[in-house]
């Protein structure tokens, strides 16, 4: 999906609770007010507090559905993990007011009212919404894959759990039991504080660039391992951005393989691993010989320059210089493997020897192949 189709489906999402959480907030407060429920009353603000949460998800969310630019090149995904954290953050304040206010009500001396049974249908009827919304946002979160509206998912759950606590307050209340409601709204409280807990230890994972689980790295091995050409994997690194998983991958091909049939088989993996996996964002690719030695310091080796100017200078007295059509280096296991393609009809056995001869260990060279250009056959498009 892409990022301007994804930023409207969870603007939409968004704008459809905070609409509810707004009729909910006032209508709890009015009900609350009416027939004298100060559990109902509080819910009404918890749910406002809802409201005032989604607009700050619809800041983020465009905010993080941007296109990469000059200055944020790996994309906008990290504000969402920010906003995430943020979310967290307010979880734990208004779990904070409610604790503090039930404490409050349990110090009253004077004795609590009684609350009407009018209470009781408003309470079930904003269990019933508030449930309904949070399937909704949590289906689209996890289609986008986005922490942040699951955060937000969760938080009208929470002013459901609220509102079921309201409605056994206000059971008890009428039974007689006035303490019941404000017990339950503490309950209430400290579920509200673990889910912050959680959203914000989640995020700064994601912060530090944790790695993937073990079992989603084998996931990717194995498909990477699939294509046909890749013979290994010396490294695979990941970190999370915005609930988008990048990766960093070390193939290993075949030694004498050409750069673009290595960077073809870097595509491939590319985009098997793309169209496999829906959360992964981008895939950096690093291809490697099979015979690469990382525990040799290859930056040691002569450059190519140096070693073909030596290899011309070597080589001098014993071919034309114009019948060389081309030099390969093959950097191998902290050594240069030589590839000599001459434009000759034949060349004897004794030159090759010569020419292998005049080859010595001050350029680490360790073989030389001869070959014979035969011919050169140029396609043209038919078109063209």
């Amino acid at each position: 999906m892409d990022a301007e189709r994804a930023r409207k489906e969870a603007t939409h999402v968004t704008l459809v609770g905070m609409l509810l959480d707004l009729l909910l907030g006032i209508g709890k407060i009015v009900g609350g007010t009416v027939t004298n429920s100060f559990a109902l009353i509080t819910d009404g603000i918890h749910s406002l507090t809802d409201a005032g949460t989604d607009i700050f998800v619809l800041i983020v969310t465009r905010v993080s559905h941007a296109e990469p630019d000059a200055e944020h090149q790996y994309g906008h995904g990290r504000f969402e993990t920010l906003g995430t954290i943020a979310m967290g953050v307010v979880f734990f304040i208004t779990a904070a007011i409610l604790l503090y206010d039930s404490i409050n009500r349990l110090r009253l001396d004077e004795p609590l009212s009684t609350p009407a049974v009018g209470g009781i249908a408003i309470a079930l009827f904003s269990v019933a919404t508030k449930e309904w919304i949070y399937h909704y946002t949590m289906r689209v979160a996890k289609k986008l894959n986005s922490n942040l509206l699951k955060a937000n998912a969760w938080h009208s759950r929470t002013d459901a759990i609220s509102s079921i606590a309201v409605l056994i307050g206000i059971v008890g209340a009428r039974q007689g039991y006035l303490w019941m409601d404000t017990v339950a709204g503490m309950f209430v409280a400290l579920i509200i504080a673990k889910i912050g807990w959680e959203l914000c230890a989640d995020s700064l994972i994601e912060l530090v660039d944790t790695a993937v689980p073990k079992q989603r790295r084998e996931q990717f091995e194995s498909c990477i391992l699939s294509i046909a050409g890749i013979r290994g994997i010396t490294e695979l690194r990941s970190r999370t951005s915005g609930g988008k998983i990048i990766l960093e991958v070390k193939l290993l091909v075949n030694s004498y393989i050409s750069v673009s049939e290595g960077h073809q088989l870097g595509e491939l993996v590319n985009k098997s691993l793309i169209s496999q996996f829906g959360d992964l964002s981008e895939v950096l690719i690093h291809i490697d010989p099979i015979q690469h030695d990382t525990s040799v310091d290859e930056s040691q080796l002569p450059e190519r320059s140096e070693v073909i100017a030596a290899l011309k200078t070597r080589w001098g007295n014993l071919i034309d210089q114009q019948s060389i059509a081309s030099i390969d280096l093959h950097y191998l296991g902290g050594s240069i493997e030589v590839d000599l393609v001459l434009d000759v009809d034949e060349l004897s056995m004794a030159i090759a020897k010569d020419l292998d001869a005049a080859i010595n260990a001050e350029l680490h060279i360790t073989k030389l192949r001869i070959f014979n250009k035969l011919y050169e056959s140029l396609h043209h498009n038919a078109s063209s």
